[in-house]
């Protein structure tokens, strides 16, 4: 496809003197204005924003931050440890926005806009039909608006990993040596986002690099992208280093999760095999306390205990060491195993039953009056309108397998017909079932919020086939006529 169309196409006038990226932003001037008008909208009445119980950690760790940062420029020490297993990048943007106005608010507002604004030019990509429609309707829709101002780290990871697509979807594209320099920025911006934000979304990356490779560019092209990529994930650990700021990790607590959970489903006598299996990384009687605290619901039920908490499988070579205990789990019980990791798998995919959506919260813990609680007939109502989309469409948005199952076909079509677009479409598909496949290997709980990336990507191909398929159908119908 070519740059432009020709309703869009600038004149050879304006592309030199605006460049590749300022025409673009020029011609999707209404887009970005729409953005911003929901997003302002969507601020105002859902003020702070929709929270849950890791948002007020977030929140506070941004004010820690914050303050971090500002010793270090002072010439201070300022080393802080979160005391926490969050990713860090989130609350760099939340100390920005506390620094600047005291506050999360303007947060909120930069998050939402970014999340309208890589959904609707997602939906110009993938909708050559009616692209304003679906963007109209999208911004009106309870999955959309709901979730632009919900403090989750996968919306700022789906905005980035969106900005990432798109930015390699024109890749091929002639640009100046300027554009290129600022395109590659761009990249090194938006990885820093999508990986900082979700660390399994590192999954996404053998899709973004084959696409970028299969562009007809010549290598000396790619490679400059390829290091921007890295480059991104690397200052995702580097900025916090910067500023003596430590954080836990919880790489390795699904992993203990299904371990606690296959010795739980063991027989009482088999059981005593294993009573020390995880001695090893949170010490002696360790196994015994997490198994007595853990169930098969979510691994938040002992990670934040003494057992196994996240201090002890955030020490050095706990990670190492539940891998290990991992595999060997494995050839010892491969039946139990398998089955655990079938059932989870089930429970990931919505086919055992649908994923939860109760971290998505009105008021969680009656905290929220701390912050400037906008307790309003319209906050409910925009809560409500989300809650019940939920409940309408959990047939797709609550069953991944559904969602999957409906897009792998609907590329099928596409790919058998050799429709223009298809490698665009399939594109998009592969990253959403790339992004997931992370939570399938190693999932902490089976959330909503986690499937929400790969979810909108979906919605977004799947509901641009559909404006296609109707338009064509209608042209048929009044041919025959």
């Amino acid at each position: 496809m070519a740059a432009f169309s020709r309703s869009e196409n600038p004149s050879r006038k304006a592309l030199s003197f605006h460049g590749y990226y300022g025409s673009r932003i020029a011609a999707h001037g209404g887009l970005f204005l729409w953005s911003a008008a929901l997003a302002l909208l969507a601020t105002f009445i859902s003020y702070p924003g929709i929270w849950y119980s890791d948002s007020y950690v977030r929140v506070t760790t941004g004010g820690a931050v914050l303050n971090a940062v500002i010793k270090t420029l002072t010439g201070h020490r300022a080393y802080l440890n979160t005391d926490n297993a969050f990713t860090i990048v989130p609350s760099f943007f939340m100390a920005f926005s506390q620094g600047l106005t005291g506050h999360v608010g303007l947060y909120t507002f930069l998050q939402a806009f970014a999340f309208f604004a890589a959904v609707f030019l997602l939906i110009k990509e993938l909708n050559p039909v009616c692209p304003r429609l679906q963007m109209f309707l999208f911004g009106l829709c309870p999955l959309i608006y709901g979730m632009s101002v919900y403090y989750e780290a996968g919306i700022g990871c789906a905005a980035g990993m969106i900005c990432l697509m798109l930015l390699f979807l024109r890749a091929g594209e002639e640009k100046s040596k300027g554009d290129r320099v600022l395109e590659l920025f761009l990249v090194f911006f938006s990885s820093f986002v999508t990986f900082g934000y979700r660390t399994n979304a590192l999954t996404v990356l053998p899709v973004l690099i084959f696409w970028l490779f299969r562009t007809p560019r010549s290598r000396m092209r790619r490679w400059p992208a390829v290091l921007a990529l890295i480059g991104g994930i690397v200052f995702t650990a580097v900025l916090p280093r910067l500023f003596d700021i430590h954080s836990y990790s919880t790489a390795s607590s699904g992993l203990v999760w299904e371990m606690l959970s296959v010795i739980q489903r063991m027989p009482e006598e088999k059981q005593q095999d294993y009573l020390d299996y995880l001695d090893e990384i949170g010490g002696e009687g360790s196994t015994r306390l997490a198994l007595a605290t853990s169930t098969e619901d979510t691994a938040g039920n002992f990670m934040w205990g003494d057992a196994l908490g996240i201090r002890k499988m955030s020490a050095p070579g706990a990670t190492v060491t539940a891998v290990k205990k991992y595999v060997e789990l494995f050839f010892r019980e491969p039946g139990r195993f398998l089955q655990l990791k079938w059932d989870f798998i089930k429970k990931t995919m919505g086919i055992s039953q649908p994923l939860d959506y109760s971290e998505y919260d009105y008021n969680r813990w009656e905290r929220m009056g701390e912050y400037g609680f906008n307790d309003s007939l319209q906050r409910k109502a925009f809560y409500d309108s989300f809650i019940q989309s939920c409940q309408w469409l959990g047939f797709y948005v609550l069953r991944p397998w559904v969602s999957f199952l409906i897009s792998l076909i609907a590329v099928g079509v596409l790919q058998l017909r050799k429709h223009p677009l298809r490698a665009r479409y399939t594109f998009t598909y592969l990253a959403a079932v790339f992004y997931y496949l992370a939570y399938l290997l190693d999932t902490p709980a089976f959330d909503f919020r986690y499937f929400y990336p790969s979810m909108i990507l979906m919605m977004v191909s799947n509901a641009a086939l559909a404006m296609m398929g109707i338009r064509t159908a209608a042209r048929r119908l009044n041919k025959r006529q």
